[in-house]
């Protein structure tokens, strides 16, 4: 298969390329037991979604640049998302009414960078049950952050990988 941007600018494939190969492993990796039919029918729903992804991109005028070593914060996720499965469900239980916001601070890149550390912190940090991202200010005089709203108290492996 030749894949969902053969024929356009390299600006296209080096974009679009990516989010389809992203939502065709995401769809498969949710099959039970994986057939051809259902791949081929992934890869190519993943095709105009792919496309939707870049042009959403362009329309808030995202420009972001994320990292190949963030991919190891999904090493924190599984352990992360077992042991906070269970805290949470004792916490909400024991205190209907539990969690705090707290402020993770971030380093200081360029704006690209940031960007795109705290679109992909959200989706990492909001993949376990005990900590979620509500807001990344966009007030320069507040810092380099994220808002979250946290169930649980004491550290976070997640959001340790996050800051650094």
């Amino acid at each position: 298969m030749a894949g969902p941007a053969a024929g356009y600018p390299a600006g296209v494939k080096s974009e679009v390329l990516p989010w389809w190969l992203g939502l065709t492993a995401l769809w498969v990796l949710t099959l039970p037991t994986p057939s051809l039919p259902e791949i081929v029918a992934a890869a190519v729903a993943a095709v105009p979604c792919a496309f939707a992804a870049r042009a959403a991109r362009r329309a808030v005028g995202g420009g972001w640049r994320p990292r190949a070593r963030w991919f190891r914060w999904l090493l924190a996720v599984p352990g992360a998302a077992v042991r906070e499965s269970f805290q949470v469900l004792v916490e909400v239980v024991r205190h209907p009414r539990a969690g705090r916001f707290d402020t993770v601070g971030l380093p200081r890149e360029p704006d690209a960078v940031h960007e795109a550390r705290a679109a992909c912190a959200a989706l990492v940090v909001g993949s376990t049950p005990g900590t979620m991202v509500v807001a990344t200010p966009e007030n320069p005089s507040a810092g380099r952050e994220l808002v979250v709203h946290r169930l649980l108290d004491g550290g976070s492996r997640v959001l340790d990988e996050v800051r650094r």
